[in-house]
């Protein structure tokens, strides 16, 4: 499981299916300047906790099914005393004055070619394919910034969905060998809105690309440790057509992830440091001074195949 992704570096045969279970907690501290009435300095957390299920089947030899959803909670931690119209202690299963609440996430549809599949032997696995995001309900029903010069009230800015349908193109190339490194290769992954959610968000296209390594221990229980890095490019994203603050970034993230094996399937430990090197995180205000620090740990689970072609 490259970079703990369950879905990844995995070809199912006729008939065959894998199915996937990963789990994600992100630790976001952040602070901005004051902004407009509140003289004081804003700081806080935000927390996530994300589940996605997924299931590969083997359609043939050649075609995969990919079906992944997600379920999830976002946790906003309120570090100041003072009261605030942009930020609260709050939860994204609630309903706000701009935001709809749920634990539903996003899904994903995603149809993959196997140009190319060793299975469990030595050799290259690429695949290429394509797919479409299906938004959930948790969204935000209007512009969290104000960008049409409207007096600021109260509002959120964080949700589990950016509320639009997306057209998906990835890419995988890994290869598998007896020496190590015995596992390496990367992904590429662009996500792009058909058009803007029905509440006049344009979410950035997302282009990402992910580079690693897996390098076996030969214990009892099959244990390896994987080196990864991710590079997470968005471009601008827009309300009703105004560009929005903060969408357009660059994000570098280095993992390590500890692999070992059990009688369910493999399990994967990943830890990453996200890094902004341009823009900052879309969940502060725009145009001021501020900053955030992001630690991310996922837990992913792959069940042995349930049948074989």
């Amino acid at each position: 499981m490259p970079v703990g992704e369950s879905d990844k570096g995995i070809g199912a045969l006729k008939k065959q299916f894998y199915y996937g279970i990963q789990s994600h907690f992100t630790y976001l501290d952040w602070w901005h300047d004051p902004i407009g009435k509140e003289i004081f300095d804003h700081s806080g957390s935000l927390n996530t906790f994300l589940i996605r299920p997924s299931i590969l089947y083997g359609i043939s030899d050649k075609w995969n099914l990919m079906v992944t959803s997600t379920l999830g909670l976002r946790m906003m931690n309120w570090n100041v005393s003072d009261a605030s119209i942009h930020h609260r202690t709050e939860t994204s299963l609630s309903e706000f004055d701009n935001a709809n609440g749920s634990v539903l996430g996003d899904s994903k549809i995603i149809l993959r070619y196997l140009v190319k599949n060793t299975g469990m032997q030595n050799g290259f696995r690429i695949y290429t394919g394509g797919g479409l995001t299906i938004p959930s309900n948790s969204v935000l029903t209007s512009d969290p910034y104000f960008l049409n010069s409207n007096t600021p009230t109260k509002h959120r800015h964080f949700s589990l969905s950016n509320g639009t349908y997306n057209y998906i193109f990835e890419s995988q190339v890994y290869y598998k060998r007896n020496i190590n490194p015995t596992f390496y290769g990367g992904f590429l992954i662009i996500e792009k809105p058909f058009t803007k959610s029905e509440y006049g968000y344009l979410p950035p296209t997302t282009t990402s690309l992910s580079l690693s390594a897996i390098y076996k221990r030969f214990d009892n229980i099959d244990s390896s440790i994987g080196y990864g890095i991710n590079i997470l490019q968005t471009s601008q994203g827009y309300w009703n057509g105004i560009p929005a603050p903060n969408t357009k970034s660059t994000t570098v993230s280095p993992s390590i992830t500890y692999l070992f094996s059990t009688k369910f399937g493999a399990v994967a430990l990943n830890l990453q440091k996200p890094i902004f090197i341009s823009g900052t995180f879309a969940s502060n205000e725009g145009d001021i001074k501020q900053g955030s620090s992001v630690w991310q740990l996922s837990i992913s689970l792959r069940f042995i195949p349930s049948t074989k072609s």
